[in-house]
């Protein structure tokens, strides 16, 4: 214990020189404190801190600059999209209004693109397919057999729908 205080330099001066004479007297505590002292001096090298280099001061001001300039951009550009959002919403409801009474037809016009439907001339009678799941004829069945199972007593029904692409089937449950 007392190497390891001399190696450190924490030994009082008339310890020292008791220790110091011990160690002339006793080569082998001799050879054992100069390994001690070989082996604090390396640590203390390894763990000395190198001085900084200096750093450059944070430009605070260019920062603040440079993040009000961002958010001017996204201010504006978050102002365009939604002034686009706007005209696409108005001339979508201006044509709504022009058009207003002239339904698209459900099935393309000979001759034209198939995927895209015509716009159907005032007074002309728009096809009306039965198996479409939302035609007016669908609707008026549907109607007709709720109002016919409500007038039966003790009837109940169930809507089975097996898939979102299926027209969905009314049961009766017993």
């Amino acid at each position: 214990m007392l190497l390891l205080d001399q190696a450190m330099g924490e030994l009082r001066p008339e310890v020292a020189e008791l220790l110091e004479a011990h160690l002339t007297r006793t080569p082998k505590a001799a050879r054992q404190a100069a390994g001690l002292a070989a082996t604090i001096q390396l640590a203390r090298q390894a763990t000395a801190l190198t001085p900084e280099a200096p750093r450059r001061p944070l430009a605070v001001a260019r920062l603040r600059k440079v993040q009000t300039a961002m958010r001017w951009r996204t201010a504006a550009w978050e102002l365009t999209r939604m002034a686009a959002c706007a005209v696409l919403g108005l001339i979508l409801g201006w044509q709504g209004h022009i058009n207003r009474g002239r339904p698209v037809a459900a099935m393309a016009r000979p001759g034209g693109n198939p995927d895209l439907p015509a716009m159907v001339a005032e007074g002309e009678q728009v096809p009306e397919s039965r198996t479409d799941f939302w035609s007016l004829a669908n609707l008026g069945e549907a109607q007709r057999e709720r109002q016919s199972g409500s007038s039966r007593p003790g009837s109940r029904y169930r809507l089975h729908w097996d898939s979102p692409v299926k027209m969905p089937q009314v049961e009766e449950n017993l």
